[in-house]
């Protein structure tokens, strides 16, 4: 049986534990009651808030800087979700400041994203609302209409490069162009090796062209060094000095050489042309003497081919009768 001084003691000991978890509540919780924070309010329309929830982070460029405090649709526009933020006071939210819709890793969470806000901008006034920029939704949501639009175009493009006249014309192309390709592919066939015998070719005039193209650069070189010599210069000082020495000769006299030179060449002309007439019948006698010389020979080479026995006993008379034959 439970005595007088058990209940006690336990009644005491239930107080004491109510008091200390009362105490560690209002240790962790007095702090957000009572601290001074900076209240605003964002307006979403027509966006989803699938993930937002109350007391989810609030942040600023990254940085955690307060959470929600409400969610809930604005009685007079039923299109408009209105969200109560809670900051840390002294946040610097200024009235070009926007308030985005962000993921949360991968878990499917969002938190309220800020963003944007020059210096030298206003101050929002507090529980003023916090413009809203472009939300992640909103740009899947406009990436997805873009995306489906270009879908339709493809679709339709086919459904109408599909109908029975393109088919027709593709199934007839495609049939032509294998014929050409098999055209194509038997001429590279039959001509596989003209046709590499003409890249062969090629190729070797290219690396002549090559040379021929290095031997004029050196001869233009050469050409160039030749001008500049003094050697030219000299010559041609050398030729102007014969035309000059030619200028002053006796030219009469030069012409009467000449002419007797001219004569005297006839006449060596005229012997050689005699002794040449002399010596034809000559050389005539020669040239048949070598043809009858060269059909002796024609026939020796026959005979020594027909019986090479020949060239050890000599030859013998045709049908000479066989002595030891009685």
């Amino acid at each position: 049986m439970v005595t007088r001084s058990q209940k006690i003691r336990l009644g005491v000991f239930i107080a004491l534990s109510c008091l200390a978890l009362l105490a560690t509540f209002f240790i962790i919780l007095a702090p957000r009651f009572f601290e001074n924070r900076d209240i605003y309010y964002i307006g979403f329309r027509d966006t989803s808030v699938t993930g937002l929830q109350e007391g989810g982070a609030v942040k600023y460029h990254g940085l955690t800087v307060g959470f929600i405090n409400d969610i809930y649709i604005d009685p007079k526009d039923l299109r408009r979700v209105i969200i109560e933020v809670s900051l840390e006071h002294g946040t610097p939210i200024k009235v070009d400041t926007k308030a985005e819709i962000a993921f949360l890793g991968i878990t499917g969470l969002k938190v309220i994203e800020l963003q944007g806000g020059a210096s030298d901008a206003a101050d929002l006034e507090m529980n003023g609302f916090i413009e809203t920029g472009r939300s992640i939704t909103d740009e899947i949501t406009g990436k997805a209409e873009i995306i489906a639009e270009k879908a339709e175009i493809v679709l339709n493009n086919l459904a109408e490069l599909t109908t029975k006249a393109n088919q027709d014309k593709i199934f007839s192309t495609v049939e032509r162009l294998s014929i050409i390709m098999v055209q194509i592919h038997e001429l590279l066939r039959k001509n596989e090796k003209s046709i590499t015998n003409t890249l062969s070719n090629a190729e070797d005039f290219s690396y002549e062209l090559g040379d021929l193209s290095l031997s004029a650069k050196n001869t233009i070189q050469n050409l160039e060094k030749l001008t500049r010599s003094d050697s030219l210069k000299q010559i041609i000082g050398n030729l102007a000095d014969v035309t000059h020495e030619l200028k002053e000769a006796e030219i009469v006299k030069l012409v009467q050489d000449i002419n007797v030179t001219l004569i005297h060449t006839n006449k060596m002309l005229q012997d050689i042309e005699a002794t040449f007439a002399k010596s034809r019948t000559d050389l005539v006698y020669t040239i048949e003497s070598l043809k009858e010389s060269s059909e002796y020979l024609n026939q020796f080479s026959r005979m020594i081919s027909e019986d090479p026995s020949i060239l050890v006993r000599g030859t013998r008379p045709k049908d000479v009768p066989d002595t030891k034959l009685e």
